[in-house]
């Protein structure tokens, strides 16, 4: 077996770094939602809340974009928030056969419960860097967020032709 070079070595410390963040984020949200104020919440009805926006009055189809997933997909995750006391549903006041989405009191207390958490974590890495810093951390964040933004439009428009399969991983 053949040494890798330097530009593997940081490759491979590049993934490692980001597959390690996204799981300590999805970790430390799911046991971030065990707190008195977003108990009984799983981290999708969450994400949903937040999608739903603070004050807002917001269509489903909108917050089906805001998450990338279907109409439907929402319709569920809303009629267990409704049952659970964090949505309301409200007639639009343009057209009342539209329905818009509204988060209680209790929404909105969880929606700030978990924004705490991305407050602390955006402080501590800003915190000490210099302007310089954090722009090279802006476009690099940028890029990432290019990346999972196509790949997740390719597999929403084009599944099978995008999966991968066994064939194509060489072992």
């Amino acid at each position: 077996m053949e040494p890798r070079t330097a530009e593997q070595e940081h490759r491979a410390l590049v993934n490692d770094l980001l597959t390690s963040t996204f799981n300590s984020i999805m970790s430390i949200e799911e046991r971030s939602i065990e707190l008195r104020l977003t108990a009984g919440l799983t981290m999708s009805e969450l994400h949903t809340l937040v999608a739903v926006g603070m004050y807002d009055k917001t269509p489903v189809t909108v917050v089906a974009q805001r998450l990338s997933v279907t109409a439907a997909t929402v319709t569920a995750a809303v009629n267990r928030l409704v049952r659970k006391g964090y949505v309301e549903r409200v007639p639009s006041q343009e057209d009342r056969r539209k329905v818009l989405l509204h988060l209680t009191k209790s929404g909105r207390k969880a929606v700030r419960a978990h924004d705490l958490f991305h407050a602390r974590m955006i402080d501590s890495i800003l915190d000490g860097m210099d302007a310089d810093e954090e722009a090279a951390l802006l476009r690099s964040v940028r890029r990432i967020k290019e990346f999972f933004d196509k790949e997740n439009e390719m597999l929403r428009t084009a599944p099978a032709a995008h999966r991968i399969d066994a064939a194509d991983v060489a072992c």
